[in-house]
């Protein structure tokens, strides 16, 4: 019966696209809720980086300027740590799941692949904005994937898996970052005057990884 079979086969791609519409919509909700998470639980941690700054501001820095674009740069990178995962001295353990096979999956969690890229432009944006030395091209993209390359280290103490194509995508999005900063840049030429230092970009890195390792058990709702 021609009729009852196209009727089946009818039934079935209406099944089936009712259940990527149903993974689609569940994928949507847990990303706003880990955006909802992430975001409160960088407020909660900015209680802490904003009392290192003050010292900072006296101590190193002299620019308030300077220490409130830091203080935002700072942010993103808490909110970098919540998203990817960083480990924490609570909460240590070894297990490594891994892929060193360039591109291998990346299409069958395309979403993934376009927020790892999404993750990395405010990168690319803050640092040659902020810091002159940084306003090679290579140069920043070179940081992003060392940035990335660290993120994926020290997952392998985490429950989060070290895949390449992480990399690629954290890269891909430093570069875009990369070009928009360099408009910013023509645009707000006050850029300069902050007298951002190289040093001082090692020291915000240092500190936010040093905050997320001994306080994130503190801050994690």
């Amino acid at each position: 019966h021609p009729q009852v079979h196209v009727e089946g086969v009818c039934d079935i791609r209406h099944d089936i696209f009712n259940g990527v519409i149903q993974r689609q919509d569940v994928h949507m909700e847990m990303f706003m809720y880990r955006i909802y998470a992430t975001g409160i639980e960088t407020a909660a941690a900015s209680t802490i980086l904003i009392p290192i700054l003050f010292l900072y501001q006296i101590f190193i820095f002299h620019n308030i300027k300077k220490t409130a674009a830091y203080f935002i740069f700072m942010l993103y990178l808490t909110a970098m740590c919540f998203l990817v995962g960083f480990p924490s001295v609570a909460g240590i353990k070894i297990a490594w799941s891994y892929n060193f096979i360039p591109l291998y999956g990346m299409l069958t969690d395309i979403t993934n692949s376009y927020l790892n890229v999404l993750l990395f432009i405010p990168l690319g944006i803050f640092v040659p904005c902020l810091w002159p030395e940084y306003r090679s091209m290579m140069k920043t993209v070179g940081l992003g994937l060392m940035t990335s390359l660290g993120i994926e280290i020290l997952q392998i103490f985490t429950f989060r898996a070290t895949d390449i194509n992480d990399l690629i995508t954290n890269a891909a999005g430093t570069l875009a970052g990369y070009l928009i900063g360099r408009v910013m840049i023509k645009m707000i030429p006050q850029l300069d005057g902050l007298g951002c230092r190289k040093s001082e970009l090692y020291l915000l890195y240092g500190t936010v990884a040093m905050v997320m390792f001994f306080f994130q058990p503190f801050i994690l709702l």
